[in-house]
């Protein structure tokens, strides 16, 4: 059994807060560009555990007492809601962040949606060969933020 099959993955709630802040206060330069740009997601999440909604899921894998990474979904009133993953530095590339993708989908496929949705830095190389090794297809670029867009289709 590797490390990875050691973490829980979760609800977040409110009492998480800490281990919220601690895991974004740890975030390296990388993922604060990639992910955190402006400390958008570390805000989002912390308003979401104060004021959970039905449109929106926070889940996060804890290992020891800490925050090791996280995933969310939003836009959960559409049929292909929005993805956004973390995983700590020291925790990449062991496989955290397939489970944490493995388990959104699980979520995608018993609430009865049609996928997932994610746009992601062109940059982000790590990234997107994890989205692509997860069924993720690459469509386009997104907009004016011209990151690239993926979407992972729900199919019987």
């Amino acid at each position: 059994m590797s490390l990875v099959d050691d973490i829980l993955i979760r609800p977040m709630v409110a009492e998480d807060e800490d281990l919220i802040n601690e895991f974004f206060d740890a975030m390296g330069g990388e993922a604060r560009a990639f992910f955190n740009r402006f400390g958008g997601n570390q805000k989002n999440t912390l308003h979401f555990v104060k004021n959970p909604e039905e449109n929106r899921r926070y889940w996060m894998a804890e290992l020891d007492g800490k925050m090791a990474g996280y995933v969310f979904l939003w836009d959960l009133h559409t049929s292909i809601p929005w993805l956004g993953i973390a995983v700590r530095e020291d925790l990449k590339g062991k496989r955290l962040g397939r489970r944490l993708i493995a388990h959104a989908q699980s979520y995608v496929r018993d609430t009865g949606k049609g996928g997932i949705q994610l746009t992601t830095h062109l940059a982000n190389i790590r990234g997107q060969v994890l989205y692509e090794t997860m069924g993720f297809q690459r469509m386009g670029i997104h907009g004016a933020s011209g990151e690239f867009y993926y979407l992972w289709r729900f199919e019987d």
